[in-house]
């Protein structure tokens, strides 16, 4: 799948496991192989906590390539070869012949130094114990081989000069070592299994996940085994702040499992769409009893993000009923989640209210749409912007829909009217004949952004003239439409951007 010279690398994919904190990269700059945790949520291109990876045979460094499949990470050498495999339990087993394995401390920043490892202490049987702080613990246990460690202290900085783990074959020119690692106190494994069973588990995994997913459009199977081992890989299990499986945005940059992203994942799920439901439901796991708020996104070490991401879940749920039938909505889930997606909608309807005297919201961060910095925003704030209005206009049905599922006639009515009534106001008053306005202190915001036209996702329930014109302008090359799909700014506003420092200006 990722590899030296293949289609696709470890460079921005990365080797990891579904329930599995470990994960490895290959450096862009070094091109070397390195190790880390996604558990303390810290970003590759500041952390203290990194790894090298380097290949040895006797004092010389070895170049190497490499390659993954879903369960197995290999590196080549001229002088012999190492294999990796994660498990769902806080280890990675690796085993080598022919070579010396140094897994090295190196920051992503060098004048960080040391300062994520706070001790180094052997064990009577070889093993290593490993303490980084707030990062973590390693423990490092030899099977076959031995282990030896390197990390002399300056006292005069008060930090190690260097440290690293050297797995070392033994005399047949093999070694075999797991890898332990913990936020809090190690839960050590009496016995390992065979290298070649954890392999076949972890491959298991991969190829029972794939079922939640329908079959691909002929010509388009091995993109559909890429997409869906990047989400399988990025599935973290019920531990540390995860109080269910979650799927985390990424490993290397923002390793946190974030409200919307769980809805994009769930509504995918059509060939299992319980799994889907349940994904869907994910962030109400941590929703805020009080005022209803559900998180922007939630990490291992927990800490609930104080922001919020816009209410993607009624719109991911109507999807999955369309395509997937109801069936998992029985009168018990229904009232199970009923309550949960009232607040989440009320929530919206009385703290995001634009003081109209209506249900017509705005917002004071852009972030709170998800567009951070689209063009409908220059104008400034408080925004009335109509993607968050659709969205909130599905909310309101699907909470009306479990509603009714669990016999609380009244209240879906009564959702379901205030879903219409603002539905009328959108069509009627944000729609100016070519797109969706976004208004600031009543007046409407000159824009070219995407944006303008999400509102479309509310499908037939909009007039057919509105959805004819959609069609259009999305469908216009050179417009939003280019080579690679359609641009979040339009290619002929003066504010389409293709830089580094935009996100939703262009890209």
């Amino acid at each position: 799948m990722f590899g030296t010279k293949e289609k696709f690398d470890l460079q921005r994919a990365v080797f990891a496991r579904n329930g599995c904190a470990f994960f490895i990269f290959e450096d862009y700059y070094s091109h070397l192989l390195r190790l880390s945790s996604y558990k303390p949520a810290a970003s590759v291109g500041t952390s203290p906590f990194l790894f090298n990876l380097r290949l040895y045979a006797g004092e010389t460094e070895l170049p190497y390539t490499y390659f993954s499949d879903a369960a197995t990470l290999t590196m080549n050498s001229e002088k012999g070869s190492v294999q990796f495999v994660f498990t769902d339990k806080e280890q990675l087993r690796v085993r080598g012949k022919g070579v010396t394995l140094r897994i090295e401390l190196c920051p992503a920043v060098a004048e960080m130094g040391m300062e994520a490892c706070h001790g180094v202490l052997p064990q009577e049987n070889g093993s290593w114990e490993a303490t980084f702080g707030t990062y973590g613990k390693f423990l490092f246990v030899p099977l076959k081989g031995k282990i030896e460690a390197q990390y002399p202290w300056n006292q005069a900085k008060l930090a190690y000069d260097a440290v690293y783990f050297e797995l070392k074959p033994d005399a047949s020119g093999e070694f075999e070592a797991a890898i332990h690692e913990d936020m809090v106190e190690f839960s050590i494994d009496k016995i390992y299994p065979p290298f070649a069973a954890l392999v076949e588990a972890s491959r298991e995994s991969y190829e029972n996940f794939k079922q939640n997913y329908l079959p691909a459009a002929p010509g388009y199977e091995e993109l559909r085994d890429y997409a869906i081992y990047q989400i399988w890989s990025h599935r973290t299990k019920a531990a540390g702040g995860f109080l269910e499986p979650g799927i985390l945005f990424q490993y290397t940059w923002v390793a946190g499992v974030f409200s919307w992203q769980q809805s994009y994942h769930g509504m995918a799920m059509l060939n299992n769409p319980q799994e889907g439901w349940r994904q869907i439901c994910t962030m109400f796991l941590y929703q805020d009893e009080k005022t209803g708020r559900v998180p922007s996104y939630i990490s291992y070490i927990g800490g609930e993000n104080p922001g919020i991401q816009p209410p993607f879940q009624g719109f991911a749920l109507d999807t999955l009923i369309r395509k997937a039938g109801d069936s998992f909505l029985t009168p018990a889930e229904c009232e199970r989640m009923y309550p949960k997606f009232a607040k989440w909608a009320q929530y919206w309807l009385e703290r995001k209210n634009a003081g109209r005297g209506d249900d017509v919201i705005a917002i004071n961060n852009p972030n709170e749409s998800g567009w951070d910095d689209a063009s409908i925003f220059k104008d400034g704030f408080p925004a009335q912007n109509p993607d968050l209005i659709a969205l909130l206009i599905v909310l309101m049905e699907m909470t009306a829909r479990l509603a009714r599922g669990c016999g609380k006639t009244a209240e879906a009515d009564s959702w379901l009217a205030r879903s219409q009534k603002l539905l009328d106001i959108l069509v009627n008053e944000f729609w100016d004949g070519e797109k969706f306005v976004t208004f600031v202190n009543g007046k409407p915001v000159d824009s070219m952004s995407l944006i303008c036209y999400q509102p479309i996702l509310l499908g037939d329930r909009l007039p057919q003239h509105i959805i004819d014109k959609v069609a259009e302008k999305l469908t216009e090359e050179g417009h939003f439409l280019c080579e690679i799909g359609l641009c979040t700014e339009s290619l002929r506003s003066p504010l389409c951007d293709f830089g580094p420092n935009t996100f939703i200006s262009g890209r």
